[in-house]
């Protein structure tokens, strides 16, 4: 659906969200299920209908069945939110959730606009990474793993005043990249606004398909942790960020070559007074 998110509250943002990850499954919810799953009353859920221009939820299921018939891909989907409802073994349940969230993201994913990240970070002076709570281990083996190409990476504090200490050095020729995940952070508002003063690019990583980030950043890339109201998996983003790895090293070939040449001959130069621990 094509939201005018200028037009929504907070509350209303995070019910579109919840429709646009839903897909068909939104059929099979009602409203107060929907209130429930969003924490939310149901009185904010019956407005959220008129806001977006019907009558009601009836109407609104109506014209999804008018416009878009059910698929066996649907379908599947379906079943699968079903399964993991029943009594299986973790690793099973693990599986399949994770299954159904590389389909998700990998559907999401813009290719051009990946492809045009890519070659951003490749050429940028500097990379700077904003990784909150959950997402720091994600920036982590990402600082390490770029690293190796030879590109400067830095990680941003997480939170607070230390910010500031990174931010009087952006440049324009920088790029920084974002997880933003539930909703956007106050630091991740300060930098996407600060972006628009400096003229640095912003890559963002999100779990949202309605939210600030898409008005604001300029390349925004989907990725999906599971339902709002399972476990958040982190399996997904760390399958992105892989991609996005590989994809630099792929287009950096001879220098990442050269790097890991020169890593592999500092190893074998100092193996005696720094050995690998076990």
């Amino acid at each position: 659906m094509k939201w005018d998110v200028t037009k929504l509250t907070p509350s209303q943002k995070r019910i579109a969200d919840f429709i646009e990850k839903s897909g068909e499954h939104i059929l099979y919810f009602s409203e107060t299920e929907l209130a429930q799953k969003l924490h939310v009353s149901n009185a904010t859920i019956s407005r959220f209908w008129k806001q977006i221009g019907y009558d009601n939820f009836k109407a609104f299921k109506t014209a999804i069945k008018e416009n878009e018939q059910i698929s066996p891909e649907s379908k599947l989907k379906n079943s699968l939110l079903q399964i993991q409802h029943q009594q299986l073994p973790i690793h099973e349940h693990l599986l399949t959730m994770t299954q159904n969230q590389f389909v998700n993201t990998l559907e999401a994913l813009d290719r051009e606009q990946f492809e045009q990240a890519i070659t951003l970070m490749m050429n940028c002076r500097k990379i700077y990474i904003h990784a909150p709570s959950s997402a720091e281990g994600i920036a982590v083996l990402m600082k390490h793993r770029l690293a190796r190409f030879g590109l400067e990476i830095e990680l941003l504090p997480k939170s607070g005043h230390d910010l500031f200490e990174s931010l009087m050095h952006f440049q324009k020729e920088d790029v920084v990249f974002m997880f933003g995940f539930v909703e956007m952070s106050r630091e991740a508002a300060v930098l996407l606004d600060y972006a628009k003063k400096v003229k640095y690019k912003t890559i963002i990583v999100t779990d949202l398909l309605i939210s600030d980030f898409h008005e604001e950043g300029d390349y925004i890339f989907y990725t999906n942790r599971g339902e709002l109201w399972e476990f958040h998996s982190m399996i997904a983003p760390t399958f992105l960020v892989e991609t996005f790895i590989l994809g630099i090293g792929q287009n950096l070939e001879q220098q990442s070559l050269e790097n890991l040449q020169k890593l592999s001959e500092l190893r074998k130069m100092y193996k005696d007074q720094l050995p690998r621990l076990p």
